[in-house]
């Protein structure tokens, strides 16, 4: 019941974010005010659900159904959240933890904390113009920018909506690493003989764990953030386009399926990063 009254409470939240721009807009340069916009919109979404429709949107000049295009936006969505999530879980683990005693690794987290000063959009866009200049030198496509053409590829999208998480992932980890292994009881564990791997993996990574696990919502929210901006700017098919439609125009049924999707599947990598954390867990930590 608490998880159906969150789920309520969520929904709503996403109409009254999605209404916003019905509620309060300009008109002959005076601002309007008009909360009951809202309700009936909301009247109307609820209306088509009991119909059994989740409504239409217009993708150019083609109107279409939002039942039919969100479970594929959905899935090329989720590739994306999921695929950066697990980078950045993976990286923070690899190079914050595992190799963080070897000096090519510190000496490249100082490049990442240098990074970490630069907006997440400034970054992409960065890369975006990199990508550019490397098309023109080897004519060698690997974004693409038109408005009227979707992204080809998938990797290019991966790679730049791993940059945020991974940059503040890897950078926890790594504070925490050099708080923990000052520690007496690993300077024990060292003096008794045991291997640097053991303590690693048996000591500091259970000890680091909770900190990981506490700032995944974050890394998670870093890449929603970021997602709008990489599936827009790359023209990437996926449940952003229900908020950021080709050609402008705002559509309140659209931008509500398409936030709540989006809220829906940050939930579920959530949960499947901490599955997949714990099924390595009982595979190598507490084997």
């Amino acid at each position: 019941m608490t998880y159906v009254k969150q789920f309520i409470g969520m929904f709503f939240l996403v109409i009254a974010v999605c209404g916003g721009p019905f509620m309060l807009y300009t008109q002959k340069e005076e601002i309007v005010f008009e909360p009951g916009n809202i309700v009936v919109h909301a009247v109307y979404l609820i209306q088509q659900f009991a119909e059994g429709s989740l409504g239409t949107y217009y993708s150019g000049q083609t109107e279409r159904s939002i039942a039919e295009d969100i479970l594929p936006f959905a899935i090329s969505s989720f590739e994306l959240l999921f695929s950066s999530v697990i980078v950045a879980v993976l990286a923070s683990i690899i190079f914050g933890l595992l190799l963080q005693r070897f000096r090519i690794v510190r000496q490249f987290q100082k490049v990442l904390n240098l990074l970490a000063t630069i907006p997440d959009f400034i970054l992409i866009v960065v890369s975006i113009v990199g990508a550019v200049g490397f098309y023109k030198m080897t004519n060698i496509r690997i974004i693409t920018l038109s408005p009227v053409s979707d992204s080809e590829s998938t990797w290019f999208p991966i790679t730049l909506l791993s940059i945020g998480p991974t940059i503040f992932l890897m950078k926890v980890v790594s504070l925490k690493y050099a708080q923990i292994g000052g520690e007496d009881y690993i300077k024990t564990a060292l003096a008794k003989g045991m291997g640097i791997w053991h303590v690693l993996i048996h000591h500091v990574y259970k000890n680091i764990k909770p900190f990981l696990i506490a700032d995944l919502k974050k890394t998670i929210a870093i890449s929603v953030a970021n997602l709008f901006i990489v599936e827009y700017l790359l023209n990437v098919v996926g449940l952003t386009r229900f908020i950021f439609s080709k050609d402008g125009t705002y559509e309140f049924n659209a931008a509500v399926m398409g936030l709540l999707g989006i809220i829906l599947l940050s939930i579920l990598v959530y949960v499947l990063i901490r599955l997949i954390l714990y099924v390595i867990e009982r595979a190598v930590v507490y084997k």
